[in-house]
């Protein structure tokens, strides 16, 4: 039996970002239910009340399951199960959600700085890579292995800490790690939880690469102490060199928002590069190699200076199928950035026509 469910979205506060969450929303859910219910629902955007709303159709919408990943998706207020669709007054029941965080929403908030990436658009980033993944339940029960090999100042992380993960991030760019580092710090004094913080530094064969943070946290003594609290790595080197440094097949999830080309550049093989192809195509192959059989990868790109064509090249050349159509995510961020999203899975990953299918639903289902 089918069940119609209205999401409230909740607005954002980048105004920019804002005129575009309406189509970002439904083509997060329609990959992200799409994925972890075997096949696309139909979506559309409606107005409910003076609120903005997603109109999602779907079999299995009812169930225990469905509550918690339509609450976990990005601009979720509310949902309302839609019982009699009378145009002038709909008869709406409200559904109880359960909370998909564990820890306060001032961990995504509190840390500003220039260029950092919307905290909705890096909820929609990992909900994307998590969904592609064979261990997307990992998401809900705090086992997805999630990397963040261009961290910056760990926007990702602080999402993925929230979800209950215990997160991997690298950045080369030293004034970031420490920021990064004194603010986690005092977030978790502040906030009173059991916490060992370890900076250290990184070394491989003997070579320094830069600073290491460890971290693990957790609500207790006794949990901390048994080893069962979150833990968290901040890796001060070149995203090049992770596969020197993590094991191989160890990441379930993988997110990126690569450089823009713009003002945001990357360290790669040593320089300085600007060049969002250049970076992905010396990065590509080692990410590949962390990722299991079955991962799933999510990365923010500026179409003016990485197209979708050139992406796919540089993707297939590592042993990834791309499997986002070009500007399916398409929004403005601001005159230089028309940004994108690129999803895509190993080549061997075991659901591969399933989510390529996904794809195809989302071709034939545009507004």
């Amino acid at each position: 039996m089918e069940t119609t469910s209205l999401l409230l979205r909740a607005p954002s506060t980048n105004r920019v970002y804002t005129a575009a969450a309406g189509p970002l929303a439904r083509a997060e859910a329609r990959w992200v239910l799409g994925a972890r219910l075997g096949s696309s629902p139909r979506v559309r955007e409606r107005r409910i009340g003076g609120m903005d709303a997603l109109e999602i159709h779907a079999s299995a919408l009812a169930s225990d399951e469905s509550a918690r990943l339509l609450g976990s998706l990005s601009t979720t207020l509310g949902v309302l199960d839609l019982v009699e669709d009378d145009p002038e007054t709909p008869l709406l029941r409200p559904r109880t959600l359960p909370d998909p965080f564990r820890h306060p929403s001032d961990l995504e908030t509190i840390l500003r700085y220039p260029g950092k990436t919307n905290e909705q658009f890096t909820a929609l980033l990992v909900n994307l890579a998590a969904a592609l993944s064979s261990r997307r339940s990992g998401l809900f029960d705090g086992s997805l292995s999630l990397l963040d090999p261009l961290c910056g100042r760990g926007t990702t992380l602080n999402r993925a800490l929230r979800l209950g993960l215990s997160p991997i991030g690298a950045d080369l760019d030293r004034t970031d790690h420490e920021a990064y580092r004194a603010f986690l710090s005092t977030w978790l004094r502040d906030h009173r939880y059991k916490h060992t913080v370890s900076a250290t530094k990184l070394t491989v064969h003997g070579e320094r690469l830069g600073p290491r943070l460890d971290v693990e946290l957790a609500a207790d003594k006794q949990t901390l102490r048994a080893g069962r609290g979150q833990t968290l790595t901040m890796l001060g080197c070149d995203t090049t060199r992770l596969g020197e440094l993590l094991p191989a097949r160890s990441v379930d999830a993988l997110v990126a928002d690569l450089p823009y080309g713009v003002q945001h550049g990357a360290r790669a093989d040593g320089a300085w590069q600007r060049s969002p192809r250049e970076v992905l195509r010396r990065a590509a192959d080692g990410w590949r190699r962390l990722l299991r059989d079955g991962g799933g990868l999510a990365l923010a790109v500026n179409r003016r200076t990485l197209d979708h064509e050139a992406a796919d090249e540089v993707l297939a050349a590592a042993g990834f199928r791309l499997l986002s159509r070009d500007g399916a995510f398409r929004h403005r961020v601001d005159h230089a950035i028309d940004r994108d999203v690129l999803l895509a899975v190993p080549t061997d990953h075991p659901q591969l026509e399933q989510l390529a299918a996904l794809d195809a639903d989302q071709e034939t289902d545009r507004p």
